[in-house]
C-alpha cells in the first residue's frame, strides 16, 4: 500500500515457478508491491466449474503493477420491503470481473530481507462479493508497519466457486473456491521466499467469510502442510453441507436459471444468466448462503469432525469474535437480523430463540462455531490456541453510536495504517496497536501480548471447561476474562 510519502518507485523483479514478475519498490520506505500475479488459471476449452490449474509459464518479465481480475460479484441480500438488491458498499473496485480471476498480490516491507512471517489474507463478503483488492480492507498495512510479508488473494465466489454439479451434470465441480485457495497456498509455499517471506511461517488470516474459508481448510486433508497458523476473525468451520443438500441447492439454482431440463447448458450460458439466477433465488429467500460440500475428496467429513480427529495437526489458532456480532444486520437493512437468521437453514436451533434474531445470530452463527472449533482443536492436541473478544467501537466508524463492537468493526483496528491513522482517535490507535501486535506476535510464533497483557493459552477439558477457557478482551484496556459461550443444546432447550 503506497502513500504520499513513498516517493520514487524503483523496479524490482523476483522469480516465480512460472516466470519472473516485475513490481515496484518505494525508495524512501523500502516497501515493495507486486500486484496481479497469476497463481492459477482455468483449463482451456471448459474452464467454468472446473478445478484450477497452474498458470502457463512466461519467458519475459511479466509486469505485476496492476490488480488482476476479480470474481464475478453478486448481491448478498434482497430487501423485500423496498424491492432492492442490497450490495456490500465496501466490496466495489474498478477491477474487471471475470471467471478467470486467480490472481494474488504480494507486499513486503523490504524485498532484501529473508524469512519474514507471511500473512495470507482471505477477504469477507458472504462468499458472493469482495476480493483481495477491496477498498478499506487492505491488510498490506500490516506489512508496512510490522515487518511481515502480506499476500492477498482473489478466487471464485458465489455460484462460480460453490455450485456442486457432480450429481447433476456428472462433472468434478466440488469445492472450487477451496481448490483455488489450495492452489494459491501452494504458490505461496513454492515462491514466497523470493519475496522475503518464510515459507515455513505462513499464517492464514480471514474475517467473516474469509474466516469460514479457513475453517473449512482446517478440516481439508490436501491443505496439510500448506500453513502453520490460522487467525479466524468472526468465523468458524461450520460453512459446509452434506452432498445431498449441496445437490438440492444446485437443482434449485438450475431451476431459477431455467436450465432444469438441460443442466449441461450451465457450463456455457453467459455469466449474466447466472447472475440473474442468483437474483431469482434471492427474491425467494432474501439471502443465499453458498457453502462447501463434504465431497469425499477435499472434505472427507465435516471440518469439525476432521479437526477432532487431528487433521489440522500442529496448526496454531487465534480465534476472535466481536462483542456483538449480530448488531450489524439491522443497521445494514431493516429486518436484516431476521433475514440472516431465517435464511441460515438452522430451523431447529432458531426455534428456541423465537423472534430474538440477534440472540440466535450471536449464539449460533458466531459464538458456538468459535467454541466448537477451539474445543475440537484443544481436544485433538497439537498446536496452541488463543481466543480474543474485540470490544471497542472505533470513533470514526459509520456506526460509532453502537454500544458494543459490531461484526466487522474489528477490521477498523486490525487494518488501520498506524503510519497514517487519519481520523482515528488516540484510543482507536491504541486499540489498533494492541490488535495488530497480537496478530503479528501470533504469526511470528510468539505468545500474543497486548498492552502489557500476555495472552493465556486457551485450554478446555470435559470437567473444568468453564474454569480454563480464557479470553482476552480487547478494549481501551485489554483484560483476561473467562470465555462466555452459549448454553449447551440440552440446557438451552430446557430454559426456553
Amino acid at each position: 500500500m503506497a502513500n504520499g510519502r513513498d516517493g520514487q518507485k524503483i523496479p524490482v523483479v523476483r522469480p516465480t515457478t512460472a516466470g519472473k514478475v516485475g513490481g515496484v519498490q518505494y525508495a524512501s520506505s523500502g516497501f515493495a508491491a507486486w500486484r496481479g500475479i497469476p497463481y492459477g488459471g482455468l483449463p482451456a476449452g471448459g474452464g467454468r466449474f472446473a478445478g484450477p490449474v497452474r498458470p502457463d509459464p512466461w519467458e519475459r518479465v511479466r509486469p505485476a503493477l496492476r490488480h488482476g481480475s476479480v470474481s464475478w460479484q453478486l448481491a448478498p441480500v434482497y430487501d423485500r420491503a423496498s424491492g432492492v438488491m442490497r450490495e456490500f458498499d465496501f466490496a466495489n473496485t474498478a477491477d474487471p470481473e471475470h471467471e478467470d480471476c486467480l490472481y494474488l498480490n504480494v507486499f513486503t516491507p523490504d524485498p532484501g530481507r529473508a524469512a519474514l512471517p507471511v500473512l495470507v489474507w482471505f477477504h469477507p463478503g458472504l462468499q458472493v462479493a469482495g476480493s483481495g483488492n477491496m477498498p478499506g480492507r487492505r491488510p498490506e498495512v500490516l506489512g508496512r508497519n510490522h515487518g511481515v510479508v502480506v499476500v492477498t488473494v482473489n478466487y471464485r465466489l458465489g455460484c462460480w466457486g460453490h455450485l456442486y454439479l457432480d450429481d447433476v451434470a456428472g462433472r468434478d465441480t466440488a469445492n472450487l473456491r477451496m481448490r483455488d485457495q489450495l492452489l494459491a497456498l501452494r504458490w505461496v509455499k513454492e515462491n514466497i521466499a523470493a519475496f522475503g517471506g518464510d515459507d515455513a511461517g505462513v499464517t492464514l488470516v480471514g474475517e467473516s467469510a474469509g474466516a469460514r474459508n479457513i475453517g473449512s481448510l482446517l478440516g481439508c486433508g490436501p491443505a496439510d502442510g500448506l500453513f502453520e497458523r490460522a487467525a479466524l476473525y468472526s468465523g468458524g468451520c461450520d460453512n459446509v453441507v452434506p452432498r445431498e443438500e449441496a445437490t438440492e441447492f444446485a437443482r434449485r439454482f438450475l431451476e431459477c436459471a431455467g436450465l432444469s431440463g438441460d443442466p449441461e447448458r450451465v457450463f456455457s450460458v453467459p455469466n449474466v444468466h447466472l447472475k440473474v439466477a442468483h437474483e431469482r433465488l434471492l427474491r425467494r429467500h432474501e439471502i443465499v448462503y453458498y457453502r462447501d460440500v463434504v465431497d469425499g475428496v477435499y472434505l472427507s467429513r465435516t471440518p469439525i469432525e476432521a479437526i477432532r480427529a487431528g487433521v489440522s495437526g500442529k496448526v496454531d489458532l487465534l480465534v476472535s469474535n466481536t462483542a456483538n456480532e449480530a448488531g450489524l444486520w439491522d443497521r445494514l437493512m431493516p429486518g436484516g437480523a431476521r433475514v440472516v437468521a431465517q435464511g441460515s437453514g438452522m430451523e431447529t436451533a432458531a426455534a428456541r430463540y423465537g423472534t430474538d434474531y440477534e440472540g440466535f445470530i450471536n449464539d449460533e452463527l458466531y459464538l458456538r462455531p468459535s467454541r466448537d472449533l477451539l474445543r475440537a482443536k484443544t481436544a485433538a492436541g497439537g498446536g496452541r490456541c488463543w481466543y480474543q473478544v474485540y470490544d471497542h467501537v472505533p470513533s470514526n466508524h459509520r456506526f460509532a453510536d453502537a454500544d458494543r463492537a459490531l461484526h466487522g468493526m474489528d477490521l477498523a483496528s486490525l487494518l488501520l495504517d498506524l503510519s497514517a491513522p487519519g481520523g482515528a482517535s488516540e484510543a482507536d490507535v491504541a486499540v489498533a496497536r494492541n490488535v495488530q501486535s497480537a496478530l503479528v506476535d501470533f504469526a511470528s510464533g510468539r505468545v500474543p501480548s497486548t498492552g502489557g497483557v500476555t495472552w493465556p493459552v486457551y485450554e478446555s477439558d470435559p470437567v473444568h471447561e468453564r474454569d480454563r477457557e480464557r479470553a482476552v478482551r480487547i478494549g481501551r484496556r485489554p483484560s483476561v476474562d473467562t470465555a462466555v459461550w452459549p448454553l449447551d443444546d440440552d440446557a438451552a432447550a430446557a430454559g426456553r
